[in-house]
């Protein structure tokens, strides 16, 4: 799959991408589909989107970022707010000369796409909203684990808690080894993030582009009560919830995951439509 850089803000920025090579200083072609952006969850990174991407690319567009000292791209430090990951994402865009676009947001990456769509709604044609509540709220315990591991004071956990009991050991393996690529300081200070992001909530009644929520039935840590309340709340939305799935349900269940972002993508309207 290519894969580019573009400098934000001083930073060398990574992404991967569907579609035809282009030379190193040309962005890609968004001319196939919708074009859509993929935003990564707590300390993760673009590769964890491959399935979408491997699924989407022969019919969209479709491209998903590395978070500054997440995945491939520069810096050692994490953004450190909701707010400036948006302001960040909004830089990516232009600098990639992405048109407006159905941006898919994971945990993290959900709260960042709902914070886009709210403030910066010319960028966002649709909203993908993955795993996610608002407020999106870490316990006390996890943000202490991951306190602890940036310390020094444990090794870092290899639990089950974000997957469903049905979700088969290779898929927790695959996700631990993506774990292991981001410094624990950066997914700590994404957890601080999230945990800050109080505006969330308040974000919602502003939302006007046409929105799907996807949950996992078997998510811990955005529980289903509270995904169903972020839906009343944006006018219009969507809600897939997939059984047999937990907070990693774009990995746990890919092809129903893919079915219902192809369910979605298929009743916007084309681009260029009046």
């Amino acid at each position: 799959m290519p894969s580019k850089y573009v400098h934000v803000a001083g930073v060398a920025t990574h992404f991967l991408y569907t579609g035809p090579t282009t030379l190193p200083p040309d962005p890609p072609r968004y001319d196939r589909g919708h074009p859509l952006l993929f935003l990564h969850g707590v300390g993760g990174n673009a590769a964890l989107w491959r399935r979408q991407l491997d699924h989407l690319g022969g019919s969209h567009a479709a491209i998903a970022v590395d978070h500054p000292a997440h995945g491939r791209s520069g810096s050692t430090e994490a953004l450190g707010s909701i707010q400036a990951c948006c302001a960040f994402t909004a830089e990516f865009a232009a600098a990639a000369k992405l048109p407006p676009a159905v941006v898919v947001g994971s945990c993290m990456g959900a709260a960042v796409a709902l914070e886009l769509a709210a403030t910066r709604a010319e960028l966002v044609a649709a909203l993908v909203l993955v795993a996610v509540s608002a407020p999106l709220h870490f316990t006390p315990a996890a943000v202490d684990t991951w306190r602890n591991v940036t310390y020094g004071r444990a090794p870092q956990p290899f639990t089950t808690e974000s997957f469903s009991p049905k979700t088969e050991f290779g898929v927790m393996r695959e996700l631990w080894m993506e774990q292991v690529k981001t410094d624990p300081r950066v997914r700590y200070t994404d957890m601080i993030a999230c945990n800050d992001y109080v505006e969330g909530a308040g974000r919602l009644a502003a939302i006007t582009q046409p929105t799907l929520i996807v949950a996992g039935r078997d998510d811990g840590i955005t529980p289903l009560e509270a995904v169903e309340a972020m839906q009343r709340g944006i006018r219009g939305a969507r809600l897939a919830v997939l059984d047999d799935a937990g907070h990693c349900v774009a990995t746990e269940r890919a092809d129903a995951f893919n079915a219902a972002l192809d369910e979605f993508l298929a009743g916007l309207p084309r681009r260029g439509a009046a």
